[in-house]
């Protein structure tokens, strides 16, 4: 009898792991996922996580050599996501302009994965760090060596920016990337419209505070 019910025990206990697996890992609180509020919801948040870690595996081959810089790591879904689907890596450092998110993310994941660390950065946001002293300027450089990073990863960084800022930040991720190394980022592109333009009417959400989207034609972005 006791045999059975170990047996029975076991089982439920497998079957809630498998669904629930996302409780196993700790999640931000929700006013740390700044993404927008169907990112409350644990189950969405975590599926989203297991997204960029399947970019990280499949599309940027990432291994356990790899070393990655991630700008913008928020409260870190993406190494979420990473350790769950690589497992380890060699090094990731995430950089973010929220002090919330950087303490959030060395208390309850650093700490268990040793190959990660965060750091903030005083770097002006609008939004996120309005007191910023450090700007996108020709004096900007971050403080990692040169070559560093297989990977530097900038998801939800560059829309805030224009033009001249993303070609200072594309030289300074050029300079920290290895030679054979990848940048991944992604930004508001579209054809046909004007080169560069602030909070587009009409467009994917409406605009309440400036840089909130800054949208490139594709080909001029591109250049």
């Amino acid at each position: 009898m006791n045999s059975l019910v170990n047996r029975t025990l076991y089982s439920f206990g497998q079957t809630l792991a498998k669904k629930y697996h996302q409780h196993v890992i700790k999640l931000p609180p929700q006013n740390l996922r700044l993404m927008g509020e169907k990112f409350y919801n644990d189950d969405y948040y975590f599926q989203s996580a297991l997204v960029e870690g399947d970019r990280f595996v499949n599309k940027l081959q990432v291994n356990q050599n790899s070393e990655i810089l991630e700008i913008g790591c928020s409260s870190g879904r993406s190494v979420i996501g990473l350790i769950e689907r690589a497992g380890r890596v060699k090094r990731y450092v995430g950089l973010d302009a929220k002090r919330a998110n950087i303490s959030w993310c060395n208390k309850y994941i650093a700490t268990r994965s040793n190959f990660c660390s965060f750091q903030y950065i005083n770097l002006y946001s609008i939004l996120y760090n309005p007191t910023g002293t450090i700007r996108v300027d020709e004096n900007f450089r971050l403080n990692f060596e040169s070559e560093s990073f297989d990977i530097v990863y900038v998801q939800s960084v560059l829309p805030n920016y224009f033009d001249g800022e993303i070609r200072i930040l594309a030289r300074e991720f050029h300079r920290l990337l290895k030679p054979d190394g990848t940048l991944f980022l992604t930004s508001f592109v579209e054809e046909n419209v004007p080169p560069v333009t602030e909070n587009p009417e009409n467009y994917i959400m409406v605009c309440t505070y400036p840089r909130q989207i800054i949208r490139f034609e594709k080909n001029f972005f591109i250049e």
